[in-house]
Formats: C-alpha cells, sequence, structure tokens
C-alpha cells in the first residue's frame, strides 16, 4: 500500500506520534508511507530519518490550492488511501481523496474534535471513509456528542508499544542529565504543558511531599504553553531547586525508564500515549481516572487511579509509592504484562495494516 499522512500543526502531540510510530512500523513491512507536515512543526525537526516527510503549509481551509497539491501527489505516489485528524486536513485532504477515488481515514484524538457545528457533520459525512479511536471511551463520548455519527464508521486500535529495556548506565545518564542520583527518587511525567493537563496540582502536591521525603524530584518533560506558568508556581512554592522541567524530548522512553513514579494528572484524555510508554520500560503509575485511562489501567494491579483535580489522593497515593518499594515494583511488573498481553505494537499493526486493506480494497 502507499500511505499519505496529512498533519498540518505545529506542535508535536499524541497524533503525531501515532503517525510516527506507524508510518515506521508500516514501511518496515513493505508499506510506503509519506507524512505531509507544516513546515514549521516541532514533528519536522525531530522526526526519526525513518520517516518520508513532505514539508508542506496547507494554508486556508479548503485551500484550492492546496487541494490541486495534494491530488498531483496523490496521483504522482499513487496513494491508496489519505490520513487525516483536524477538520483543516479533513476538508483539504478528504477533497482531493474523493477527486481521487481513494479512501480518507479520520484519526480522532479526542471527541471535542466534534464541534456541534453543520461544517463538521457535512465534513464527516461527505469527505471521512472512516475513523480510527484509540480507545472506546472516545467512541462513546462522540457518538453522545453528535448523533448523526454511526457507531459503525468507528474502528477501535489501543496505542502500542513494545517493551524497551535500558542499561543502568543509559538510565543514569539520563538522570544525571536532569542532576539526580542514583539515590534520589524521581517522580516524572511526559506531557505536553497545557492547562488541561494539571500539572499545577501534581506541583503542588509535590511541594507538601517534600519535609517526608527530601530526597525526591519532581521531572517535567515537555513544553508549552503553560512552561511559565509553572515554572512561576514552582518559585512561589520555594521548590525551584527540586522542580526539573527538562523540556521536550525525543526519546521518551528513556525518560520514562529513569522515572521511580510516573504520573498523568489530566483533567481530560483521550488514550494517552505516555502511559503506554510507562507500561513500556515497566514504570508503577499513577493517573486520574478520566478518559480511556481506565481502559489501560486495571487500579492496584498495574497502576494507581485518582479521581481527577483531588490533590488529597494525589498525595496518598505519591506517599504509598514513595514510601513502598515492593508495591512500586509490583506495579512495575504487571504494567510491563499488561502491555505484553493488550498493547504491544505489533498488536497495533497488525490490526492498523488489516483495516488499511480492507477500506482501500487491496487485499
Amino acid at each position: 500500500m502507499n500511505i499519505l499522512y496529512i498533519s498540518s500543526k505545529k506542535r508535536w502531540g499524541g497524533v503525531f506520534s501515532w503517525m510516527e510510530k506507524t508510518a515506521i512500523a508500516l514501511q518496515e513491512r513493505g508499506h510506503k508511507v509519506w507524512i505531509l507536515s507544516h513546515p514549521a512543526s516541532r514533528y519536522n525537526q525531530s522526526a526519526s530519518k525513518k520517516v518520508n516527510i513532505i514539508s508542506k503549509k496547507l494554508g486556508i481551509e479548503y485551500s484550492p490550492l492546496s487541494i490541486l497539491f495534494l491530488v498531483y501527489l496523490i496521483k504522482k505516489k499513487k496513494i491508496d488511501l489519505v490520513v487525516t485528524n483536524i477538520e483543516k486536513e479533513i476538508g483539504i485532504g478528504g477533497v482531493a481523496a474523493k477527486i481521487c477515488g481513494i479512501p480518507n481515514i479520520r484519526r480522532v484524538g479526542s471527541e471535542v474534535d466534534f464541534i456541534k457545528r453543520f461544517k463538521t457533520r457535512w465534513n464527516h459525512e461527505h469527505l471521512v471513509t472512516k475513523s480510527i479511536v484509540p480507545c472506546d471511551d472516545i467512541k462513546n463520548k462522540a457518538l453522545q456528542r453528535a448523533p448523526w455519527l454511526k457507531e459503525n464508521s468507528f474502528i477501535t486500535i489501543y496505542n502500542g508499544r513494545d517493551p524497551k529495556k535500558f542499561t543502568e548506565k543509559e538510565i543514569a545518564g539520563q538522570r544525571e542529565e536532569w542532576g539526580v542520583t542514583a539515590k534520589d527518587l524521581v517522580i516524572g511525567i511526559t506531557s505536553q504543558l497545557t492547562k488541561v493537563k494539571r500539572i499545577d496540582i501534581l506541583i503542588r502536591a509535590f511541594k507538601k511531599l517534600l519535609s517526608t521525603f527530601p530526597s525526591v524530584y519532581l521531572v517535567i518533560s515537555g513544553e508549552g504553553q503553560e512552561l511559565e506558568n509553572l515554572e512561576s508556581l514552582a518559585n512561589s512554592l520555594n521548590i525551584k531547586n527540586s522542580v526539573i522541567f527538562s523540556g521536550f524530548t525525543a526519546n521518551p522512553l528513556l525518560a520514562a525508564a529513569a522515572y521511580d513514579v510516573a504520573s498523568l494528572v489530566s483533567r481530560r484524555e483521550g488514550f494517552p500515549n505516555s502511559i503506554v510508554e510507562y507500561f513500556a520500560v515497566g514504570r508503577p503509575v499513577i493517573a486520574t481516572n478520566v478518559g480511556g485511562v481506565p481502559e489501560l489501567i486495571e487500579h492496584n494491579y498495574n497502576g494507581l487511579l485518582i479521581p481527577e483535580g483531588d490533590e488529597a489522593a494525589l498525595i496518598n497515593a505519591l506517599k504509598r509509592l514513595l514510601s513502598d518499594k515492593d508495591l512500586r515494583e509490583e506495579l512495575s511488573r504487571n504494567s510491563l504484562t499488561t502491555l505484553k498481553k493488550e498493547f504491544t505494537e505489533k498488536q497495533m499493526i497488525d490490526k492498523l495494516e488489516a483495516f488499511y486493506k480492507d477500506v482501500s480494497g487491496i487485499n
């Protein structure tokens, strides 16, 4: 198959990670995959050399020039299907796909993508062939938000990662970059720095742990518009020396492997890649019970679930794990077992490849 992924975003997020991961895996199986990406995107700056990138700014919605460019590209590369995400991509990529008589698959990142307006419905009914969702929760909420959607137009394909083992030297090197030692404990989070991720609650909870656990550090891996506010919060709480803003990481698995306790405290989530990454390196996880998170985490088995926005519950969960090494190791083993059983990359790619072949009519 020849596949074209289209992304107009500048910010690196879960859909970008999914595109890159699946593009590389599908190419290893003999397919040809291209990712059309905004020239100024974070992805273009950090993408794997294994990915075929087409740098292109799509411009305005339904841009005639961009549609013509895509029609030319589809014909030149003999593309069998396109994959889009946000509405601009659906409009431009979907029209081009329609002209060329090939499927347009929408990769849905969140149910909030379905805004209650005429254009969203028109795009979906006329320009989208099928939609991929990374968890059942997103599908169910999308159907509630937009009753005109049809359940059989969705397929759930969980994000997958293969287990990854890092050496003690590699982990020590990562921790050294952060300025922490092997004897220190690290609470870590890999996340975009946006309000919905509620990292402010994590910082406040961390402040209240320091009197009991003085050798604990909080490492925040990621970038985003909330960085200055979060740094100011850490300064105002007089914990700036214990909170490490490590910035964007091109190797999130190594960062996760260097955490002693991994966390995700969002107000809202779809199916978070970060938790799959935590599981891939066998980390114990604390996460809010939102979105598709319960489809990954079974409370007290492979992680700890807490109510969204409950700072006291977060503090208690952190105390449990920081003070109980045996519990950390038990959750770590079980998180890796869960990944191997249900959320490997091979399982994801097997299902995705079969789906692509089916919708494009390729045997």
